[in-house]
Parts: C-alpha cells; sequence; structure tokens
C-alpha cells in the first residue's frame, strides 16, 4: 500500500534551456557588432592590404621601427573626388546612311485639319513631304497621348479624328498624291512648353528668386530633367505608332541668358551644370533610349553657332547632333543657304549633307530645290 505524503509538493517549473545558448550567441554578436565598427578607426589601408592596427600593436611597431632606424608615422590623405566634364567629341556617329532628300511644306499646329492639309499636300510638285507642328511651343498636343506626363497632367489633346485619320493614311499610300506616297513628319517642342511648365513644378528651369523662368520665347523646361527626357521618348514613340515616317524636336535648347543672369536646374549633377551638359545630355539620352526606333529622328539647331560647332550660350553642338539625329534642320533663307553649306563643307559628317541638312526656308526656295533637302513655311508678308 503507498505512503500518502502529508506534505504538498508544488510543481517544478520547467527550465527554458535554449535561453542560455541564446544568450550567449547575442553576447557574442553584440560583441562583434561593438569590435568591428570599434576597430574601424585603427584600419590601415595601403596598396596590397587591409589590416587593423591597434595602439598596442602601433606603439610596438613604432619601438621596432625606431631601433631599425626607419620610421613607421602613418601619413594622412585628403582625398577629394574630382569628374571630369562629358567630352562629346568622342562620342561614335550612329547615323547618317539610307536617307533620301527630304523636301516638305510645314503644316503649323492651327492649320491641322483636313481641308487645310489636302491643300498642302495638292501643292508638292517638287516636295515629298509634309511636316505637321503635332506640338508647338504651346505645349498643346494635337494628339491623344498616353504618355505619363501627358496623362498626370492633363496634357493631352483631343484623338485625332477619323477624317484626319484616314487622310494620313491615304496620303502615305504611293499614288494617291505622290508615285511613293508622301512621306510624313511629326514635328514637337521640347524645351518650350508653357503648359507643361505651369502644371509641374519639377520641371522648369528657376530664376534666382525660385520662379519659372521666361523669356519672350516663353516658359522654358529643363533639358536635365528626366522627366522631361521620358516624355519626349514616349511621344515619340507614339507618333511611329500613329503611321509618321520621322519626328524632329525643336527647341531643344538652354535659353540665353543676359549678363549676369543664372538659372536654378531641376536636378543636381555630379559635373558642373551648364547650358551645353544640359543640352548635350538629353540628345545623348534621347538618342539612346532610341537606337531602336522604328522611323527617323531628327533635331534643330538654333544658331549659325551651333550649326557648324558648339554654342555655348544655347548648349548645342551641330556636329554631336549629326552623329546621333538622322537630319539636322535650320532655319535660313535662300540666300543664307548656299553659306551655310559652305560651312558645313568639310565637317566630319557622314553621308550626303543635300539629305542631311535641312534648311528651312519662308516663302521662296533655294536654288535647285529636287535635288536637295529643305522646309517650307508659307508666311504672310506685310
Amino acid at each position: 500500500m503507498a505512503r500518502t505524503s502529508e506534505y504538498y509538493r508544488g510543481k517544478r517549473k520547467k527550465r527554458n534551456r535554449i535561453l542560455i545558448p541564446a544568450a550567449i550567441l547575442l553576447g557574442i554578436l553584440s560583441l562583434i557588432v561593438v569590435l568591428f565598427y570599434g576597430m574601424q578607426k585603427y584600419a590601415v589601408i595601403t596598396k596590397d592590404a587591409v589590416r587593423i592596427v591597434p595602439p598596442i600593436l602601433k606603439e610596438a611597431e613604432s619601438g621596432e621601427a625606431g631601433e631599425s632606424g626607419e620610421s613607421a608615422a602613418l601619413e594622412t590623405t585628403n582625398v577629394e573626388i574630382v569628374y571630369d566634364t562629358p567630352d562629346y567629341s568622342t562620342v561614335e556617329a550612329r547615323t547618317g546612311t539610307g536617307l533620301k532628300p527630304l523636301r516638305a511644306i510645314f503644316v503649323s499646329a492651327d492649320e491641322l485639319y483636313p481641308e487645310k492639309i489636302e491643300e498642302y499636300a495638292a501643292r508638292l510638285m517638287v516636295g515629298n513631304a509634309l511636316v505637321l507642328e503635332m506640338k508647338p511651343p504651346s505645349g498643346a498636343l494635337k494628339w491623344n497621348s498616353k504618355a505619363w506626363s501627358a496623362t498626370a497632367f492633363s496634357l493631352a489633346g483631343d484623338p485625332l479624328s477619323a477624317e484626319m485619320q484616314a487622310l494620313l493614311a491615304r496620303l502615305k499610300q504611293p499614288g494617291e498624291v505622290k508615285d511613293d506616297g508622301v512621306y510624313l513628319v511629326a514635328q514637337i517642342s521640347i524645351c518650350r512648353d508653357e503648359l507643361y511648365g505651369s502644371r509641374s513644378t519639377t520641371v522648369t528651369l528657376r530664376n534666382d528668386a525660385g520662379f519659372n523662368y521666361t523669356d519672350e520665347g516663353g516658359l522654358w523646361l529643363d533639358a536635365y530633367s528626366l522627366d522631361v527626357r521620358d516624355y519626349t521618348v514616349s511621344m515619340v514613340r507614339e507618333l511611329y505608332a500613329m503611321g509618321f515616317d520621322e519626328v524632329v524636336l525643336a527647341d531643344v535648347a538652354h535659353p540665353v541668358l543676359p549678363e549676369g543672369t543664372t538659372v536654378q536646374y531641376s536636378r543636381q549633377m555630379s559635373t558642373p551644370a551648364s547650358a551645353t551638359n544640359a543640352v548635350c545630355g538629353f540628345a545623348l539620352s534621347v538618342a539612346d533610349e532610341l537606337k531602336d526606333r522604328d522611323g527617323k529622328l531628327s533635331i534643330y539647331v538654333n544658331s549659325q553657332s551651333a550649326l557648324v560647332g558648339h554654342d555655348t550660350e544655347n548648349g548645342q553642338d551641330g556636329m554631336l547632333f549629326f552623329k546621333l539625329f538622322d537630319r539636322v534642320y535650320f532655319s535660313t533663307d535662300r540666300y543664307a543657304y548656299t553659306f551655310n553649306v559652305a560651312d558645313l563643307q568639310g565637317k566630319p559628317i557622314v553621308g550626303k549633307l543635300s539629305e542631311r541638312f535641312v534648311p528651312v526656308v519662308y516663302n521662296y526656295l533655294p536654288d535647285d530645290p529636287d535635288k536637295i533637302s529643305w522646309v517650307l513655311i508659307d508666311t504672310e508678308t506685310k
């Protein structure tokens, strides 16, 4: 018979045996972290290795060095990172072949309706193309763009009417208007954009007071802005998808600042900010993004200096543009055109100058218009 205990035995608590190893492991990890950060100040970096020299070892090394007659004193070096200014002269030519002369009539954004386009198309006796201004400096798009900036800031225009779409498709058909069809070019203004600049606070150039920079040309976007670059690429791809054979970028430039005037940019750069770096960097970025493009991509230059070389005021570099883009457009006249061609002779331009240089002239064509490229703009003379 079992003996009954007269005393109550309390339940023994189970010991959590995992706490002790966990505490030891946590202590070891803490010690490693402390040692790692605490010993960094004793790191000695040489070209061959990295080693830790605590004060005790440093004194010992100093004593040994003293006995051998050599100094073991460590020299301190001030390190400064210097970024070189981009050298655009080393960019290799990527375009220049597979072109034909462009002989076009310009159709402004205000005239983009079927009757006017048909009128201009009927006048293409020696011409073969129409340049349609699909985005003027006002920023109002002439199509319903799905680009992120267009939808985010309500920049998208109305969809092209069914009549307009049918007309453009008909113009491109061989034999309808021209034997080879009408070559269609879309022109879009980039850095001059009143609508985008007034609705976004992150894409414009700023004056010293922090307000949007404007001049007689209007409000200026910042060519450094990644949003402006992405918007440009998206618009170009959409225009190709709509059936345009070529897109020409206008107003890819920096405003010419009055003496003593400075502007603030939308980004912080590792290289010194300048008109040249902004505009040429934009050109390189957009051309790289569109290297797999479906059509031709061209660009305007805005000054004689930029046409033949580099304009430090507006940031354009014509020789770089000839390397990156299929054609370079330049506003001139029938008389100055001869001198423009003479200035470009001998420049390292791939392909035929008559196909790649496009003078934009008013009312009167240059001599031999059936052998060269040109864009004609009709204006009323007073």
